[in-house]
């Protein structure tokens, strides 16, 4: 198990860079535009491991109890990582959103303008996560009874139907399509628990596989990018390969995988804070002096840094009752 806790640090880190990415002037950087390119939609790879997880994690499984861990390590981390970008928003501080109406938003009473940033996870670039994976832990006693009926393959199957005719939503006020959307990626990482056969016959050969991956995704999309359907296929395709690699080199325990491993829905959390202070300081004060490559870097590492920083400081204030705000 230990090469899929060091995919799951991979992930984390993956989806980060493309949101680091996004905060800069690429300066027409083909590298920068490459890497764009792949990691679009990355949070795929992270819902994979996801299922993985649950379905390696599933034996003797207690509904009530599942439920109350879930409970306590990601929604109420929620509530309170939510609490300053919903402050912003209903305070006006920000008065503008990339797709929500403003002045519709503010016709709304202020519970219902908290209680719509919260189930739609419209607040924090990242935050969308949470409501979306959340019928995924409601439903696990039916996706659970599928499995245990050897119907698992088929379910996932039947899942891309759905989930490649609605696509990805641009927005999020349907967290419904989101998660349909993202289902199958789940479903694969459990089918992928269930038959480690999948990605074991690739794991000889999967560092060529993955460069093989990189030049005809690449070819295929630098000029006209994949519908989100069928970036879908793909990106499930990748999180295969991934993890065939990370078994085939990254089997043993590495120090830092491990840590944002460990930490991956903590950062997953609150880089979207640091991603957003980011973006603003650099449109004011940097942008035509730092560009391409360099600021790509800087951005990523920052971030990383900043999040880091905030979980120890957390932890040294809070100590145990850190678990509350944090899950860890």
């Amino acid at each position: 198990m230990q090469f899929i806790n060091n995919y799951r640090g991979i992930a984390i880190l993956l989806i980060v860079l493309i949101h680091a990415i996004g905060t800069i002037n690429n300066d027409d950087s083909a590298i920068l535009f490459g890497i764009g390119l792949l990691l679009e939609n990355s949070t795929i790879l992270f819902v994979v491991v996801a299922g993985y997880l649950f379905s390696a994690l599933s034996v003797n499984f207690d509904y009530l109890k599942f439920l109350k861990h879930k409970f306590k390590v990601i929604i109420v981390p929620y509530f309170f990582v939510s609490l300053p970008a919903i402050v912003i928003y209903m305070t006006g501080l920000k008065s503008t959103h990339f797709w929500i109406d403003m002045d519709w938003f503010r016709s709304l009473s202020l519970a219902y303008q908290y209680l719509y940033l919260m189930a739609s996870g419209s607040h924090l670039v990242t935050l969308w996560f949470i409501p979306m994976i959340i019928p995924f832990y409601l439903l696990s006693p039916v996706i659970l009874y599928i499995k245990s009926k050897c119907l698992l393959e088929a379910f996932f199957i039947v899942s891309l139907v759905p989930a490649l005719w609605f696509g990805r939503p641009y927005f999020s006020e349907n967290n419904l399509i989101w998660s349909v959307y993202f289902l199958p990626a789940y479903l694969l990482g459990m089918v992928l628990w269930q038959r480690p056969r999948i990605y074991e016959v690739l794991v000889e050969y999967s560092g060529y596989i993955l460069v093989g991956y990189i030049v005809v995704y690449l070819s295929s999309t630098w000029f006209s990018a994949f519908s989100s359907s069928v970036d879908l296929l793909w990106k499930m395709s990748l999180s295969v390969i991934l993890i065939a690699c990370s078994k085939r080199h990254l089997s043993k325990k590495n120090r830092w995988l491990n840590m944002f491993a460990h930490l991956s829905f903590y950062l997953f959390f609150v880089h979207g804070y640091f991603i957003g202070v980011i973006r603003i300081l650099y449109k004011h004060y940097f942008n035509t002096e730092v560009s391409g490559i360099i600021a790509a870097s800087a951005s990523f590492s920052i971030t990383i840094i900043l999040s880091l920083l905030s979980f120890v400081i957390i932890k040294l204030i809070l100590k145990e009752k850190s678990k509350i705000f944090v899950g860890l």
